[in-house]
């Protein structure tokens, strides 16, 4: 144990990877033991080495030729460029975008009159909601008035000048390399949770042209002008399938003011694998390598792959290896496998550098099998340090979600401490194409459920010679806490269980998560309009099966969280405690987000994982 937890602290998550006039930049995120905080800073990789550049700072981009960066000043994140502040904004700058061949750079700034968590006060005043989406998870509650600014500055004229000035939730994306236009998304959506939203070019006189008008309801993930700033490739989807619809790649004709679809195979073009460090999310997912090609990441049966694609529409599988990819460059990327948390490689493989970890990391092995409709699902098995072992079943997220190629500290630790960990994609998780994604709407509980417990029975046959066939242990957090709560509803054969902030009652989540309409009403194509909706809901409900479940069940929830609210975890601990004799605990996590387990206080962190061995441990 004493190895996996330091190794907490150890880990060097890589990210943000840029290149200025062949020198390389990364940014670099680490828990601290002693802040119990997590640290960013920016870094150059000299000699397979990282030299300290900026402290305290993230988000690397090219200004001119010179290195421009966010740091912390003062509580508040301000523009560096070649190691001088050049901006000093009272409300901080919430991002920024730069190109290469300007000087001029564009941030954004949000202010917000009221705070996002409600202070203790003396005299309290009521506060006034009137948004159906006044809340997001992370955040807080919203303030209804909260103001998005954008701003021009000029480096070299030591000019500043405001170009936008909204209520409407807005994100920069890109500016061109003129650094006369920079795109930009905008919602109505006061949480900015929304499932839609649209792009717009903000010209330097002021005006805003949409650019993804065709996509009704649809969603822009990422914009990139193109290097003669002719074209604007967009990582984007319409909404034909709501909250499941995969991304595509999209160009944008400057001359022609027309938006078209190029990159439509079954495929999601966007880097959306899953882990469980830390690390900041880079500024683009595609580069373009002249004017007329591009290439992209894209997530295809739980590892990225590289495409190239061309203002044509000729498509190219660049790289199709097992790995997750951080970070693109022309040259590079930050890789993330099963054993290894991140290293930067060239785009041919040779290292350019990589963290040193102990030997003890274990690589997971990678199976499929059939699932009832014929399709093959992945499981990946992580084998415990010593064998014979029990069998940890883990359920991820979403259910839109999926487990990857990536690294997993936790499941780190729970090889260390003895317990193999199968986690398998059942029908509902993203990287497998449209119709296996969609699958699930409406059916919650069903196949997605069958495939869970066909895949662990795949591992203990496949792996029967290391596997302690008596002890099989079940977790899951959010979707997989639900499925969790599910399985022990229905199966008896778990010799414990730990639910971590799970969905029990679809009714009362309608109206208390922040997503909980839209969500309950786009996945179980359910609302509280009519009794036999609610009778459904209900019977969906792991609560309604309280009274079955004889699996030790220990729960886990953070008490900030909004997307699944602590009420869910308290109702099935009060319902197991009144309605049978099963042993059941109940763990508050303070202070913490539906995220704790991948971006709570590390110590937090620690402690969730603690408990949840010493639960397994107590009925092995």
């Amino acid at each position: 144990m004493k190895k996996t937890q330091n190794l907490l602290f150890d880990l060097e998550n890589l990210s943000q990877l840029v290149v200025i006039n062949d020198d390389i930049y990364v940014t670099k995120s680490q828990l601290r033991e002693k802040e119990n905080d997590t640290h960013h800073a920016i870094y150059r990789v000299i000699h397979h080495q990282l030299e300290l550049v900026a402290d305290d700072a993230w988000l690397p981009q090219n200004s001119h030729g010179k290195l421009a960066y966010l740091q912390n000043i003062a509580g508040k994140a301000q523009v560096f460029v070649a190691g001088v502040q050049v901006t000093n904004h009272v409300d901080g700058v919430s991002h920024f975008v730069a190109s290469g061949t300007s000087d001029v750079f564009h941030y954004l700034t949000i202010h917000a009159l009221k705070p996002a968590i409600t202070p203790v006060e003396n005299v309290p005043k009521p506060r006034r909601i009137t948004a159906q989406m006044y809340k997001a998870d992370g955040h807080g509650l919203v303030d209804e008035q909260t103001i998005y600014r954008i701003y021009e500055v000029s480096v070299s004229e030591k000019t500043e000048r405001e170009r936008l000035h909204t209520t409407r939730y807005t994100k920069l994306l890109s500016q061109n390399h003129e650094a006369s236009e920079v795109i930009m998304t905008q919602t109505d959506d006061i949480s900015g949770l929304s499932s839609k939203n649209q792009a717009y070019i903000l010209a330097k006189n002021g005006k805003t042209t949409e650019i993804t008008s065709e996509l009704v309801d649809g969603f822009v993930q990422d914009a990139v002008y193109s290097p003669d700033d002719k074209q604007v490739a967009l990582v984007a989807h319409d909404h034909l399938f709501k909250n499941t619809r995969i991304f595509s790649i999209y160009f944008y004709d400057l001359a022609t003011k027309k938006l078209t679809q190029k990159f439509n195979q079954d495929v999601d073009a966007v880097q959306s694998t899953s882990s469980d460090v830390q690390f900041k999310k880079s500024s683009h997912g595609l580069i373009w390598l002249d004017e007329t090609t591009l290439e992209f990441i894209a997530t295809y049966h739980g590892y990225n792959r590289i495409y190239r694609l061309t203002l044509s529409g000729d498509v190219t599988l660049v790289s199709d290896e097992r790995q997750s990819i951080l970070a693109l460059t022309k040259n590079h990327i930050i890789e993330s496998t099963t054993a290894i948390p991140s290293r930067i490689l060239t785009r041919s493989g040779h290292i350019i550098y990589e963290p040193k970890y102990q030997s003890f990391l274990t690589e997971a092995d990678k199976f499929t099998f059939e699932s009832e409709d014929g399709r093959l699902i992945d499981g990946w098995f992580m084998k415990a340090h010593k064998t014979p072992a029990p069998i940890l079943l883990y359920i991820h997220g979403g259910p839109h979600a999926a487990y990857s190629d990536a690294f997993f500290w936790e499941f780190q630790q729970f090889n260390q401490a003895g317990y193999h960990v199968v986690f398998v994609n059942p029908h509902g998780s993203t990287s497998y194409g449209q119709a296996f994604a969609q699958s699930v709407i409406g059916n919650y509980g069903t196949i997605d459920y069958r495939d869970i417990m066909s895949g662990l029975a795949f591992a203990q046959k496949k792996f029967s010679d290391v596997v302690d066939s008596e002890h099989v242990f079940l977790a899951g957090g959010s979707y997989g806490g639900f499925m969790t709560t599910w399985i022990i509803g229905h199966n008896q054969k778990f010799t414990a269980a730990v639910a971590q902030r799970p969905v029990i009652n679809w009714i009362s989540l309608f109206g208390t998560s922040d997503i909980g309409v839209d969500f309950t009403t786009n996945e179980l194509e359910l609302d509280l309009r009519t009794s036999e909706n609610v009778n459904a809901l209900w019977q969906l409900s792991p609560l309604a099966y309280a009274k079955h479940v004889n699996t030790p069940i220990l729960l886990l929830h953070g008490e900030y969280d909004l997307r699944t609210p602590i009420g869910q975890s308290e109702e099935y601990f009060s319902a197991i405690k009144t309605q049978t004799d099963t042993p059941i605990e109940f763990v508050r996590l303070p202070q913490s987000f539906h995220g704790v387990g991948r971006t709570g206080k590390p110590n937090l962190r620690l402690a969730r994982l603690e408990n949840m061995l010493a639960w397994f441990k107590r009925f092995s």
